[in-house]
């Protein structure tokens, strides 16, 4: 019996030696995912800092009277005058082109009166068409 009490006590033993470098393996792995979402988190709030910060920025930079000086001292515009602008003849074909005829329109076959009471007739529009 005491065989078997001891072969036992060394199996409990294996299995707690077992269980417990596991559980160390577990505790040094949850501090290093610790570490590195801390590592995360920072960056995060790099990046929130930077974001307001370029913000403000671009508020600033975007102040209408700011841009409205920036356009007085560096653009000189005037309105668009009706001879500035062209017509489509002045715009130059892709060689090979001469134009773009029209498509002629298929012809609609004319549909034959329709007799209604009375003797009166009613010509129908044919089938097919658009509404």
């Amino acid at each position: 019996m005491n065989g078997t009490l001891r072969l036992s006590t060394v199996l409990w033993l294996a299995v707690i030696a077992v269980v417990g470098y596991g559980m160390f393996q577990v505790k040094y792995r949850v501090m290093q995912l610790e570490d590195q979402l801390g590592r995360v988190n920072r960056s995060i709030d790099a990046d929130r800092d930077a974001l307001r910060v370029l913000g403000a920025e671009w508020s600033y930079l975007n102040q209408p009277q700011r841009l409205d000086q920036l356009r007085q001292r560096y653009l000189t515009l005037v309105p668009v005058q009706r001879a500035q602008l062209g017509t489509l003849d002045q715009i130059p074909f892709r060689p090979g082109e001469q134009g773009i005829a029209p498509e002629a329109k298929p012809s609609r076959p004319q549909a034959s009166p329709v007799a209604l009471p009375g003797g009166a007739s009613l010509a129908s529009a044919p089938s097919g068409g658009t509404r």
